[in-house]
C-alpha cells in the first residue's frame, strides 16, 4: 500500500472544544517560551569567532514584546465561550508562521539559523487540527520562506547584515533549490505529523474505550462476586487465599481480613482441592456449629508474565461452596412425603377392602336384630345391648373409613351451579337427625347460587356442623350458618360461615387443628377439619378459624365465583 493510499484511509478525528482550547493554550505558552529561549541563548552564546546574524537589541526586544502581547491577548480571547475554536487555532498557527518569517528575515534570510523553527507550527497544526491543521501552516511557511528568499535575491535586506560575515545568494537556481527542499520537507512533516496525530488519537480513543469496558467488566465482576449467594474462594499457586466473597463469610463465619493471605489447608482443612468433583462434607464454622457443606474446586490458568511471547501460567484455583443443610433437610422431607404418599395409597386400598366386609357385618347384624324381634319379643337385655353395640360400632367404623378415604384420595371438584340455601337445608336436616338437641339456624338469602362441587361442599358442611353441635352441647345457643356474596378487586366470592357459641378452641392446640388424626374427642378419627381444608383448597378458596376459649368458634370459608 502506497504512502498516499495510507493517507486517504485516515479517518478524520476531531477533539471536543474543551480539548482544543486546552491544546491551543499550551501552544501559545510554548511559543512564548520558545522565542525567549531561542533569542536569549543566541545572544548569550554570541562570540567573535562564531557570530550569528542578529538585529540590534532594540528590534529583538520589540519583537519579543510583540510576541508576548499577541500571546497574552490570544490567551484572553481564548476564554470566550462562544469562540469558534478551530478557526481561532488556525489563526494562531498562521500568526506563528508570520513571526517565524520575520525572525528568519531579520537573522540572515537563507543563512538564518532559525529556519528550522518553521517546523513548529507545521507539527503543532498536525497534532492539534490533524490533516488540515498541518497542511495549511506548511503552505503558509513555504510561501513566507519563498518571499524571504525572493527579498534576499532582490537584495532587499537589512543594512546591518553587512556588519556580519554575510554572503548574498546571487544564483537563482541555488535559491530555488533551497526553496524546493524546504517546501518539500515542510509538507512531508505536515503529512507525517497528521498521520501520527490521527493514529495517536485513534489509539487513545481505543484505549479509553477499552478502559471503560474494563471498568464496567470489573464493576460487573465485583457486583457478581459480592452479591452471589454461592461462596467463592480463590487461591494462588501456593494455596493461599487471595479473595473471599461475602457469601463465603456468611457460610464459614470468617471475615475476608481473617483469611486473606493464609493457606486454605490451615484454616479449612475439610476442603480438599485435589480434584474437580463435587464434594459434600461436615464443616465446622467459626462459632463451632456443624453444617453440611457442598463445594467444588476448579483450576484457573492465570498468566504470570503477560508481556512475554510465551507467557508462563500459574496454577491458581477457585472454590465454590454452599451450605446445603436446609437443602438436605428439604430432600429428606420430600423423600418422607413420597414415602407417606405410598403408605397413604396402600392404606386407602386396605381401608377400601375393609369397607365391604364391614358392610356385610353391619347388614347381617341388622337382619339378625330384626329376626330376633319378630321371633322373641322377650329376648334378654344383654343380647339387645350387644346387638346395639355391634350396630353402633359398625356405623362408627364405616364413617371413619369413609373419612379416611376422603382424606387419602381427594376427588377433583365437579363444579356446577346450584342453590346454596337448598344444600345447606339438606345438610342441616341430616345433621339434626344424628345430633340430638342441636338447633341450627340458617341465615342465607334465597337467591344465592354458588359454582362448586355440591357433594364436597355438603361433606365439608357436615363435618363443621357436627363439630359445632358437639362444642355447643353445654349451651342453649343456636348454631348459625350465614352466607353472603362479596367482591374484592373485581373478583366475586361467597363468604360462608358456621358460627357456634360453644367452649371455643384452646390457643395451645390452634396450630395443630389441621394435623391428620389429631383430635380432642374420642368418637372421631381427627380427619374432619383436614378434609374441610382439602375441599376448600381444591376450590381455590380460603379457610379461616376464629375462636377464643369460652367464646365460641367461627369457621369462615371464602369460595371464589367465576366472573360473569
Amino acid at each position: 500500500m502506497s504512502f498516499f493510499n495510507v493517507l486517504k484511509k485516515i479517518q478524520p478525528v476531531t477533539d471536543s472544544d474543551e480539548q482544543l482550547r486546552h491544546h491551543i493554550l499550551w501552544f501559545i505558552f510554548i511559543r512564548v517560551i520558545l522565542y525567549t529561549l531561542l533569542l536569549g541563548i543566541t545572544i548569550l552564546l554570541q562570540s567573535r569567532e562564531r557570530q550569528v546574524i542578529l538585529p540590534p537589541l532594540f528590534f529583538i526586544l520589540a519583537f519579543l514584546v510583540s510576541v508576548y502581547g499577541y500571546s497574552i491577548g490570544s490567551a484572553l480571547i481564548l476564554q470566550k465561550k462562544n469562540l469558534r475554536i478551530r478557526r481561532f487555532g488556525l489563526i494562531q498557527l498562521l500568526s506563528d508562521t508570520l513571526f517565524i518569517a520575520l525572525l528568519v528575515y531579520a537573522t540572515g534570510c537563507s543563512q538564518s539559523i532559525f529556519t528550522s523553527v518553521f517546523i513548529l507550527p507545521t507539527i503543532a497544526g498536525g497534532l492539534i487540527l490533524y490533516r488540515v491543521g498541518g497542511l495549511i501552516p506548511a503552505s503558509a511557511s513555504t510561501l513566507l520562506y519563498g518571499s524571504v528568499l525572493t527579498l534576499e535575491y532582490l537584495r532587499i535586506i537589512p543594512s546591518y547584515f553587512l556588519d556580519f560575515r554575510y554572503n548574498v545568494v546571487e544564483d537563482f537556481q541555488v535559491s530555488m533549490n533551497i526553496f524546493a527542499v524546504f517546501g518539500l520537507t515542510l509538507f512531508l512533516i505536515a503529512i507525517l505529523s497528521s498521520i501520527i496525530a490521527v493514529r495517536l488519537r485513534t489509539t487513545e480513543d481505543a484505549l479509553s474505550l477499552t478502559e471503560l469496558k474494563f471498568d464496567r467488566l470489573l464493576l460487573l465482576y465485583k457486583q457478581i462476586f459480592d452479591n452471589i449467594v454461592t461462596g467463592i474462594i480463590t487461591l494462588d499457586d501456593n494455596g493461599r487465599i487471595t479473595s473471599f466473597n461475602p457469601a463465603a463469610s456468611d457460610i464459614t463465619g470468617y471475615s475476608p481480613d481473617e483469611v486473606s493471605g493464609r493457606k486454605l489447608s490451615n484454616i479449612f482443612s475439610q476442603i480438599q482441592t485435589d480434584d474437580q468433583n463435587r464434594h459434600v462434607t461436615d464443616f465446622k464454622v467459626k462459632d463451632g456449629n456443624m453444617i453440611r457443606l457442598g463445594y467444588s474446586c476448579s483450576e484457573l490458568r492465570m498468566s504470570s508474565e503477560p508481556l512475554l511471547t510465551e507467557p508462563t501460567y500459574a496454577s491458581c484455583k477457585v472454590i465454590t461452596l454452599q451450605d446445603i443443610s436446609q437443602l438436605e433437610k428439604m430432600e429428606q422431607q420430600v423423600r418422607n412425603a413420597e414415602k407417606m404418599a405410598a403408605i397413604g395409597e396402600m392404606s386407602a386400598s386396605v381401608a377400601h377392602d375393609f369397607r365391604n366386609p364391614l358392610a356385610a357385618i353391619s347388614g347381617s347384624a341388622q337382619l339378625l336384630s330384626m329376626e330376633m324381634n319378630e321371633t322373641d319379643n322377650n329376648r334378654n337385655t344383654t343380647q339387645n345391648e350387644l346387638m346395639n353395640i355391634i350396630l353402633r360400632e359398625s356405623d362408627r367404623m364405616a364413617k371413619t373409613i369413609t373419612d379416611f378415604l376422603h382424606y387419602a384420595r381427594p376427588a377433583t371438584p365437579d363444579l356446577k351451579w346450584f342453590n346454596l340455601k337448598s344444600l345447606v337445608n339438606e345438610t342441616v336436616e341430616s345433621v339434626s337427625n344424628d345430633a340430638d338437641e342441636c338447633e341450627i339456624n340458617v341465615t342465607i338469602p334465597e337467591d344465592v347460587d354458588i359454582f362448586c362441587d355440591k357433594q364436597q361442599i355438603q361433606i365439608a358442611l357436615t363435618h363443621l356442623l357436627k363439630n359445632s353441635c358437639h362444642a355447643s352441647q353445654q349451651t342453649i345457643e343456636l348454631v348459625e350458618i350465614t352466607a353472603e356474596p362479596a367482591t374484592d378487586n373485581d373478583s366475586e366470592y361467597i363468604i360462608l360461615e358456621v358460627i357456634d357459641k360453644g367452649v371455643g378452641i384452646d390457643p395451645a392446640i390452634h396450630d395443630r387443628l389441621f394435623e391428620p388424626f389429631f383430635t380432642t374427642r374420642e368418637d372421631t378419627a381427627g380427619l374432619g377439619l383436614v378434609i374441610v381444608q382439602q375441599i376448600i383448597a381444591s376450590h381455590k378458596g380460603k379457610l379461616e378459624i376464629i375462636s377464643q376459649p369460652g367464646q365460641g368458634c367461627t369457621v369462615r370459608m371464602r369460595l371464589p365465583m367465576p366472573n360473569p
